[in-house]
């Protein structure tokens, strides 16, 4: 594996070639992590601002921002040298939400409304990441009302993306130099779809072992009453139910979403009103991205062994809903991969899966496996 160092123009400035530790942290619904231990001879090379870009998986096109160097020398003299960062996606933090939008659509098609207006075309120009393009256009998602201000752009993506279960990512273009952006979602691979190829981590197929489980509902919620303009009784109030059923257990969060109204200005300073059921559809996304942060909390750590019948990047990746069953005291679950950490420490990788929502429904898996 080579790492590539490119300047903030994202010209090649020289490669790393030889490392100690590289830690690769993938996720779905935030921007990835990575950290970068070497030789004390690349300390030049490596600067904050800079990109490292690896050149080894052609179906990644991941990009990491530099944003910490460090450079030690021990009493013995031995030296050192590391550099952290974020992957690409947090450039997008980069951009907060100046002016209000107002939009409807699919969560695709806002968020490629939204990197248009804050990053491709802003009015400001000395805002523009020249790199960035639209990708394919994918047609998924369902439509929602959103109204958003002051917030880091990439952060109001993922929010709007998680109320169902998408993600987004900037995929870099090496040759051509471009960082596309897409709003995507992982592949089912349950057993109860023929689309794509299973992924079922069980006891029984033995390729998950020592098994650790832990469920906490003490913060879950499930019903919101979501408050909007208006005084008293005149108080706009939505009601948003994510119980299953009504002999669910009812447990309530308030959401004041006064900041929400029900007229707008557009970017020419038109003022528009939303109609009572569009302002009701868009207090009821708020209340959707407010209980998507009071879910259930529940995990599930096993090792898994990497000789057994799935491998990674083939038969499961990031993004990937799967099944996860540990017959000996009942478990199943179905949930998505939201975190793959990638270690390399000279010739062993180890690999940490996370399932579910980062400290929401989850199962964590370890993976570690030799490579000569």
């Amino acid at each position: 594996m080579n790492l590539i160092i490119l300047d903030q123009n994202f010209d090649t400035l020289g490669v790393v070639s030889v490392f100690n530790t590289l830690i690769w942290d993938r996720r779905y619904y935030a921007s990835g992590l990575f950290e970068l231990h070497t030789p004390a001879e690349f300390f030049t090379l490596m600067n904050t601002g800079r990109y490292l870009y690896r050149n080894d998986r052609d179906d990644r096109d991941e990009l990491g921002v530099i944003r910490e160097v460090n450079f030690a020398r021990d009493a013995k003299g031995a030296r050192t040298a590391y550099c952290k960062g974020y992957f690409s996606e947090e450039l997008l933090n980069g951009r907060v939400l100046n002016t209000q939008i107002s939009l409807t659509g699919t969560p695709e098609v806002i968020g490629r409304k939204m990197v248009d207006r804050y990053v491709i075309n802003p009015t400001d120009a000395d805002r523009k990441i020249p790199q960035v393009k639209l990708g394919e256009l994918k047609g998924i998602g369902t439509s929602v009302t959103v109204t958003a201000t002051g917030d880091n752009l990439g952060d109001k993506l993922y929010e709007i993306e998680k109320t169902q279960e998408l993600s987004h990512r900037l995929r870099y273009d090496y040759l051509n130099n471009d960082l596309i952006f897409e709003v995507w979602k992982g592949k089912d691979r349950t057993d109860d779809q023929t689309e794509n190829s299973w992924a079922i981590f069980s006891d029984s197929f033995y390729n998950v072992k020592n098994a650790v489980y832990d469920r906490d509902e003490s913060e879950y919620k499930n019903f919101a009453y979501v408050a909007g303009e208006g005084e008293g009784s005149a108080r706009v109030i939505v009601e948003v139910d994510l119980r299953s059923s009504a002999d669910e257990e009812r447990r309530e969060l308030y959401v004041d979403a006064r900041d929400l109204q029900s007229t707008y200005q557009d970017d020419a300073g038109n003022e528009h009103t939303y109609t009572a059921d569009q302002y009701r559809a868009l207090l009821r996304q708020r209340g959707l991205e407010k209980l998507a942060e009071y879910q259930k909390i529940e995990t599930v750590n096993s090792d898994v062994d990497p000789n057994a019948n799935l491998t990674y990047g083939v038969d499961f990746d990031l993004g990937d809903l799967c099944t996860y069953r540990y017959a000996d005291v009942g478990i199943e679950t179905t949930k998505r991969i939201t975190e793959i950490q990638e270690v390399y420490e000279g010739s062993k990788q180890t690999i940490s899966v996370v399932f579910g929502n980062d400290q929401m429904t989850s199962i964590t898996k370890i993976i570690q496996r030799e490579v000569f």
